[in-house]
């Protein structure tokens, strides 16, 4: 039986698709703690630990699969963690390769966090091991996840003005990955930009959330000062608030709010929208 390596399996977009893939027997779910072993371990799923800093556990965690799910952390290493990992995805025979970037990432992009991404992108496909890159944009989780206790107070707080997004549920990306790491007959070496059905503000952003939720919630844009002040009591490490930093301007500049039909093209179903997240999601804000 072949088997899908995911790379991060414990976060956001890993879990989602360890949830979507039909046969967990399939699955073999890296993650970085024999903590985390033990907590995936307990859902029927084949779990392995191993460490982004250290090639030879990633192949050694690789052993027996011929499909790896690559998606990196965003820290200062990122692109030092993408590289080991394609070389160890290299080493253990991986032969296909589904890597999630990031929208609007290229290894020539004028903004940090999209070159870096962009790097990584890169180095899986001088690999020569075939690929998919999917690029997709904002995640409609971190309105329950990272903002959820800013909204619970009834608060959107970013510097981001009346720009839009076409934020996209992580679920729909989980579900773009598991159909071409069943099927990637025409797919490969092919890039594809993910996004939700809509254009967003931050103001519709909280009128739909509110809604769900039963709160009142606002969008109170603030300068970029203040949001870095924010980050720097949150305790958020320079170089990640520097990307978050990065991304509001890139927001600014008009260039997260294209809408694709790629979630459609590759999944035959419709990115969900906003609605659909925030009433699925709405015990996060109550």
């Amino acid at each position: 039986m072949s088997r899908i390596f995911i790379a991060g399996a414990a976060g956001n977009i890993g879990s989602a698709l360890i949830d979507t893939l039909p046969d967990k027997a399939e699955i073999v779910a890296g993650v970085h703690s024999p903590e985390k072993v033990e907590a995936v371990s307990a859902g029927g799923v084949e779990a392995r630990a191993f460490d982004f800093e250290d090639k030879d556990s990633m192949v050694a965690a690789m052993a027996g699969c011929d499909r790896l799910f690559l998606v990196v952390p965003m820290t200062e290493k990122m692109t030092r963690y993408g590289r080991l990992a394609v070389d160890a995805a290299k080493e253990a025979g991986i032969g296909y390769i589904v890597r999630s970037s990031g929208y609007g990432a290229s290894a020539d992009a004028h903004w940090r966090l999209g070159r870096e991404s962009g790097m990584i992108d890169q180095f899986v496909e001088d690999s020569k091991i075939p690929f998919t890159v999917l690029r997709p944009n904002t995640f409609m989780q971190n309105f329950s996840t990272i903002f959820a206790a800013s909204i619970k107070a009834g608060v959107i707080a970013l510097p981001e003005e009346d720009y839009k997004v076409s934020y996209i549920d992580v679920r729909d990306i989980a579900a773009c990955a598991a159909r071409l790491l069943h099927d990637n007959e025409g797919y490969t070496d092919s890039v594809y930009a993910l996004t939700g059905p809509h254009a967003l503000t931050l103001a519709d952003v909280a009128e739909t959330i509110g809604a769900a939720a039963g709160i009142e919630v606002r969008y109170t844009p603030i300068e970029e000062e203040a949001f870095i002040e924010g980050l720097d009591r949150a305790g958020v490490p320079e170089w990640n608030r520097n990307m978050l930093v990065s991304l509001s301007r890139v927001v600014k500049l008009g260039m997260m709010g294209n809408v694709t039909q790629a979630v459609e093209y590759l999944t035959d179903t419709p990115a969900r929208s906003l609605a659909e997240f925030a009433a699925d999601h709405a015990d996060a804000w109550r």
